[in-house]
């Protein structure tokens, strides 16, 4: 008995542990990331953990079903890019011998996805996904094998066709559950090829492509978008269609990653970015004192860490002091060569007298010279711009015009001296008077515990100064909505490179009314008139109607301890 004992416990000791060591190698055994299954020398790559859910809330929006019914759509199915988008489409169905629509990518569509790019201009791509299981043996592709060719890579069967007129290749096949479908022949067998026996030219080995991932959330994100910046931005395509136009701030990195995290309520946009140059890497610094002073609810702001002077220069000139149109220029065309004679002077111009200089105006650069030289000696640490359009009381959309209300907020070094700030200020804003022994005076005045100076004259402005803080504005209503807010802020620390943000739900509606006021003249495009909308009054218009439920966006940039560049944007919907 005693034997027999000790052999049955033996035998659920040996059984115990051989469930414990299934358990860990199930555990241990998942399945490898598809970056891992997709060849190496894409310029980015889309990944997602639940494709289908994610193109099923897409689908089903209000946002998708009011962007398709907008004039911002109708001006973009008339672009170029819409065009060429549009024939790349018909070359894929003439192809694979169906359309890529939306319905194809809902058949498509499954859990675990990567799309990845490996050149823009020629569309070539390789899209792998895991679909549930039996469903990638009914996908319709295979249903039209037929008219393909197949060929072998290792022990899978996969289906290549190619056109001549223009040249164009799709290929397919089916791994078990996974579906892989590609543009080019070769990176879909390299896909079937590393998903048989698993090497290290793959996407997931890339430098650009690890360097990027410095996840701290224990979540999976929603979308993962991974950009190989230096190769992209070396792309004719790339100048060509980008939108933004801003090709040298690109080129400060080398890569990005950007991850979405979806709930009920938000959307929240998590960025790593890899300095080309490190060292260049922004400050950061506390911004609560700036932020401090922000009203809630409403407004566009944007605070930064340790401006330089021309910066801060630049943003006072732009919100406080220049009170004129401004030249704006195409830089992607060339000037006008002006072939003609200039003429010194003529006969009928007898009022001219030509024994006296002409009179000299400074030049913008000059005026700003005194108050140049005040930031300098104050050494800014932190800023704050803040610019809003709306208006209180009932009357606030009965003028056919709206006073955009704007500000600037410094911190400094050093304590700010009201009389010096005066006397530059003065001598910034003079020349900009063409009336003779025009004069600037400033009035002083209280409110709680802070003291206030109000310009008169040709041009209002107020400001405040609270020891180591100015706060600059563009009347006196803006200034005690700063203070006021100040007042009531609970002073916690915000330590970052920057921070900005608006409030769309309060700026929504009087930035439609103003750029319907300024655009009213402008005539819309009849049907089948090859004419794009009004850009602000109708294309951004446009766009601000299709996310109408969006209620605040804040972003904040901040460098890390492993010298990358980190940036959250957080979109909140209204409840």
């Amino acid at each position: 008995m005693k034997l027999t004992r000790i052999a049955l416990t033996a035998s659920l000791l040996a059984a115990l542990c051989a469930g414990v060591v299934y358990a860990w190698q199930s555990q241990s055994a998942k399945p490898a990331p598809l970056a891992a299954y997709a060849p190496a020398g894409a310029l980015l790559s889309i990944e997602s953990p639940n494709f289908a859910a994610l193109l099923n809330t897409w689908t089903s929006s209000p946002e998708q079903k009011r962007w398709l019914a907008s004039g911002d759509y109708a001006g973009f199915s008339r672009s170029r890019l819409f065009d060429r988008l549009g024939q790349a489409q018909d070359e894929f169905a003439t192809t694979a011998g169906l359309p890529p629509d939306i319905r194809f990518l809902h058949q498509i569509a499954g859990n675990d996805s990567l799309l990845a790019w490996y050149d823009i201009g020629n569309l070539e791509f390789l899209y792998i996904t895991h679909l549930p299981p039996g469903e990638a043996a009914h996908t319709p592709l295979l249903a039209l094998r037929a008219n393909f060719e197949s060929r072998q890579a290792g022990d899978t069967t996969f289906y290549v066709r190619t056109t001549t007129d223009p040249a164009h290749t799709v290929a397919f096949a089916v791994q078990g559950n996974y579906l892989l479908l590609a543009t080019r022949e070769d990176l879909l067998a390299g896909a079937l090829q590393l998903m048989q026996h698993s090497g290290d030219r793959t996407l997931l080995h890339d430098s650009w492509y690890s360097g990027t991932d410095t996840d701290t959330d224990n979540r999976p994100s929603d979308l993962r978008m991974s950009l190989n910046l230096t190769a992209i931005v070396r792309s004719p395509y790339f100048r060509s269609y980008w939108v933004q136009r801003n090709i040298t701030e690109t080129k400060q990195y080398t890569a990005s990653r950007s991850d979405l995290y979806r709930t009920a309520t938000d959307l929240r946009e998590e960025r790593t970015l890899i300095a080309a140059q490190p060292e260049n890497e922004p400050p950061s610094a506390d911004l609560s004192s700036v932020l401090d002073y922000l009203p809630a609810n409403i407004g566009v702001y944007r605070a930064q860490a340790l401006p330089s002077v021309n910066e801060v220069l630049a943003q006072l000139d732009d919100k406080l002091i220049t009170r004129a149109t401004t030249t704006v220029s195409d830089t992607r065309i060339a000037p006008v060569a002006s072939l003609s004679t200039p003429i010194s002077g003529d006969a009928s111009d007898l009022d001219e007298r030509i024994d006296t200089l002409p009179a000299t105006t400074p030049s913008h650069a000059v005026t700003l010279t005194p108050l140049r030289n005040l930031l300098t000696s104050a050494v800014p640490t932190a800023m704050l711009t803040f610019a809003t359009a709306t208006q209180s009381g009932s009357n606030a959309h009965s003028s056919p015009f709206l006073s955009i209300h704007t500000a600037v907020v410094l911190t400094s070094a050093t304590a700010w001296d009201a009389t010096a700030l005066q006397h530059s200020l003065n001598e910034t804003l003079l020349p900009q008077f063409s009336i003779n022994g025009s004069s600037l005076t400033w009035t002083q005045q209280h409110n709680a515990s802070t003291d206030w100076y109000s310009l008169s004259g040709p041009q209002h402005l107020v400001f405040a100064v609270r020891d180591k803080s100015v706060i600059l504005c563009s009347d006196e209503s803006t200034l005690l909505q700063l203070l006021a807010a100040y007042a009531s802020a609970s002073h916690t620390p915000r330590t970052a490179s920057v921070i900005a943000g608006f409030s769309h739900t309060a700026e929504r509606t009087p930035y439609l009314h103003l750029t319907a006021t300024l655009g009213h003249n402008a005539t819309p495009a009849q049907p089948g008139e090859d004419k794009p909308p009004p850009f602000f009054s109708g294309n951004i218009a446009s766009l601000n109607d299709t996310f109408r439920d969006l209620d605040t966006e804040t972003f904040t940039e901040s460098t890390t301890h492993n010298h990358t560049i980190h940036q959250t944007v957080l979109y909140q919907w209204k409840h």
